[in-house]
């Protein structure tokens, strides 16, 4: 017998997998993408077979193309399978869901194992009724992103779930390939039209005709181009589209810059697509652009980039598209990750460790809103990246490379993690946790257990009976040897977080401040990066008040009482602070413990500008709040312009790039962006838009100007309007005078 030679990971989760069949009825067990999961399931079923000669086992899968590669593959191994087994690839066969469901009642004998590949697309209603017809098998459900777009779990259909390593550990293991990803750029015209889009499909992605109309355009094509050329030039990879038609333009175009690319979807004959996946293989043709046809299933170790041309929300799309680049193959050094649609944004990187057991419980949705900037600071495992750029001119950045990917990854013996912190294993044995940075946060031990509690509260024991605990953002212990009845708990109160225990509700900053009572909502006001708690009972905190005269042009005045207002900032877990002023811009002032001013932005960015006891005038509050009171005042009315303006650049770009469309309604004539009616039919005539501005007639021979948005700017009063490129209208009254007028 020709043994099936499987990795260490493998062995270690082919062990798990079938301790766990032996304890539950159903198991899904998760591997990343390119870690051979088929590989595994073949050596599970093997040993299966082998204990239980009399049984059958059925492989599910969700697409006829995955079926014909599992059976390819069981062919593969079982063709060397023990003599004394001679009908054990008999005992096995593949077929696609589709087919199952329709041949329920042809089939007379009863499976001992069924194994569902790919098993994140397992559905209750659709897949239920294999567990109700045979409920005397095992099943095992194999995925590398056990998640759904709609953030149910799957414990509807699997007991328990087993992990692998995650793909940091298989990175800095040389079992997964390291790369290097770039990325649109955050203010850029292609993030704005994403940013843009509302319209949601029945699977809650992004809807394919919205995405069509504002990225199928040639503008769009040619930037993708640009930037394979600029990142993935010479290299062979494969190009994720958004449906056929974006994939032969993406392709007819590559083709003319001399590419050799060929477009492949699921309306290209079977033959011709098997030919074409081998003359790649081969290194005959350079670029697969494909539609959906290469996310799950597709073995091709050499691919050395991996362009992303289609947006989507759905987590398990991103893992399974990037998936394909990060297969080890001889020669191949790394692979080059080109996110034409800013999907790090949405989801962060592909290294990232995610928390997939709360996933598979459903307790845990991903992909449901864009990150802020501050939470994709974490996801990048290291400092934000978007200032590191190869080409200023590119509409593309670097976000990482593979050298900073390395050193982010020294050292990754995870015990256990969750979404902020992991419990890992130094060289030495002694346990620690650290952060998304790689700074540990707790002194490391050789403690006996290490589990997270809910809201990030670690319990630890460094001595056999003795239970801590410690809140690993506050970084302080919060008390040993206690009992776990009486543990902290982590509440949430007006979207703020405290931690109960022992009858006080504590801040969660290593400077303890303390409430006697559960605050209610109504004595928390929360400004977002902000926390005002209005202390009643506080006496002499010592702390000015400024505030805004009304009417005075930024003009700031001092109170004569001091503030009662005690203030938490975001993501600072050291400091409690008092209140001082609110700026204009979301500005504030606070002063902490030692009487000492500071500056807070949105940003969370503290500046030192003063003292209670200054030493001279540029610490002097007198001085420094109303020079700050102005300034901020007049930097918001700068702002509001500057923000008008942007919004005026963003129409000229939809204008040029085809997405502006005038439309007739009964008589009357509007304007619409993007599909959208912006503009609703009110005029008599409007004139072809020249940049973010057009011409509208409101009644016969009074001709005005507006902005594509449907502001006025210049009245409907004059017998003719010219509008040219350069933000100029030249206007004809009544009288035949002509004038010129600046739009701007």
């Amino acid at each position: 017998m020709k043994e099936i030679k499987l990795f260490d990971y493998q062995e270690d989760m082919k062990e798990r997998i079938e301790k766990a069949l032996r304890l539950h009825r159903s198991v899904m067990a998760q591997m990343p993408t390119g870690t051979g999961k088929t590989y595994l399931l073949t050596a599970v079923i093997d040993s299966f077979v082998s204990n239980h000669p009399i049984e059958r086992v059925w492989i599910v899968a969700h697409r006829r193309e995955l079926v014909s590669q599992i059976d390819e593959t069981v062919r593969k191994f079982h063709s060397y399978s023990a003599s004394n087994t001679p009908s054990l690839l008999s005992s096995v066969k593949a077929m696609s869901i589709q087919w199952l469901m329709r041949h329920y009642d042809e089939i007379e004998e009863e499976p001992g194992m069924i194994v569902i590949d790919e098993a994140h697309h397992a559905l209750a209603k659709t897949y239920k009724e294999m567990w109700e017809r045979f409920p005397n098998a095992k099943f095992l459900g194999l995925t590398a992103t056990p998640c759904r777009l709609n953030g149910k779990g799957f414990t509807d259909l699997f007991d328990v779930l087993v992990q692998s390593w995650g793909v940091p550990e298989f990175i800095s293991k040389g079992r997964l390939a390291t790369y290097d990803f770039v990325s649109i750029k955050s203010d850029g015209v292609t993030q704005r039209l994403i940013d843009s889009m509302q319209k949601r499909g029945a699977d809650g992605d992004y809807q394919n005709k919205e995405m069509d109309m504002l990225l199928n355009k040639k503008p769009s094509i040619e930037k993708l181009y640009r930037s394979l050329e600029e990142y993935g030039k010479d290299r062979k990879g494969i190009v994720y589209a958004i449906n056929i038609s974006h994939a032969q333009k993406i392709t007819k175009l590559y083709q003319e810059h001399g590419v050799k690319a060929i477009a492949i979807d699921s309306k290209t004959p079977a033959t011709e697509r098997q030919q074409d996946i081998e003359a790649f293989k081969k290194g005959d043709i350079q670029v697969l652009v494909n539609v959906d046809i290469f996310s799950e299933g597709f073995d091709c170790p050499d691919v050395e980039f991996v362009q992303l041309a289609r947006p989507t929300l759905s987590l398990a799309k991103y893992l399974q598209m990037v998936g394909r680049g990060l297969r080890v193959a001889k020669g191949k050094k790394n692979c080059v990750i080109i996110d034409n649609v800013g999907l790090y944004r949405v989801f962060g990187l592909p290294s990232q460790v995610w928390n997939w057991n709360a996933m598979f419980e459903g307790k845990l949705k991903v992909g449901k809103k864009k990150e802020t900037a501050k939470e994709r600071e974490f996801f990048l495992m290291s400092k934000v990246q978007d200032d590191i750029q190869i080409n200023p001119d590119s509409e593309m950045m670097m976000v990482m490379s593979h050298e900073e990917l390395m050193q982010s990854l020294l050292y990754r013996e995870f015990v256990d993690c969750n979404d902020d912190f992991a419990i890992i294993k130094l060289p030495d044995g002694k346990m620690t946790v650290v952060n998304r940075q790689g700074e540990q946060v707790i002194e490391p031990g050789n403690y006996y257990e290490m589990k997270f509690l809910r809201g990030n509260i670690l319990s630890y024991r460094p001595r056999r009976k003795t239970v801590c605990y410690y809140d690993l953002l506050a970084r302080v212990v919060i008390d040993e040897d206690i009992h776990a009845k009486d543990a902290p708990k982590v509440i949430t109160i007006n979207e703020w977080e405290f931690v109960e225990y022992n009858g006080l509700f504590r801040s969660r900053t290593y400077e303890n401040f303390a409430l006697p009572y559960r605050p209610s909502q109504y004595d928390l006001l929360n400004r977002g990066h902000y926390l005002i708690y209005h202390n009643n009972y506080s006496v002499g905190s010592g702390c000015q008040v400024w505030y805004y005269y009304e009417g005075g042009d930024g003009l700031m005045r001092k109170d004569y009482t001091e503030s009662k207002d005690v203030c938490f900032l975001r993501n600072d877990y050291e400091h409690v602070y008092w209140l001082c002023a609110k700026l204009y811009g979301r500005n504030i002032v606070v002063m902490d413990s030692k009487q000492d001013y500071y500056m807070v932005d949105s940003n969370m960015k503290k500046t030192y500008i003063g003292c209670n006891n200054p030493k001279n005038e540029k610490e002097d509050l007198n001085v420094v709040m109303p020079r700050l009171g102005k300034k901020y005042y007049h930097e918001m009315m700068l702002q509001k312009k500057e923000m008008e303006a942007s919004e005026m650049l963003l129409l000229r770009e939809k204008s040029e790039a085809g997405h502006v469309e005038l439309y007739q309604a009964g008589k009357k004539w509007g304007v619409k962006v993007d599909g959208k009616v912006i503009v609703p039919p009110l005029y008599h005539s409007i004139a072809q838009p020249v940049g973010a501005y057009c011409a509208f007639e409101q009644v016969p021979r009074h001709w005005g100007v507006m902005t594509l948005k449907g502001k006025v700017i210049v009245d409907a009063k004059y017998e003719k309007v010219e509008i040219r490129d350069n933000g100029i209208a030249m206007v004809t009254n009544i009288t035949g005078k002509t004038q010129t007028i600046n739009l701007k």
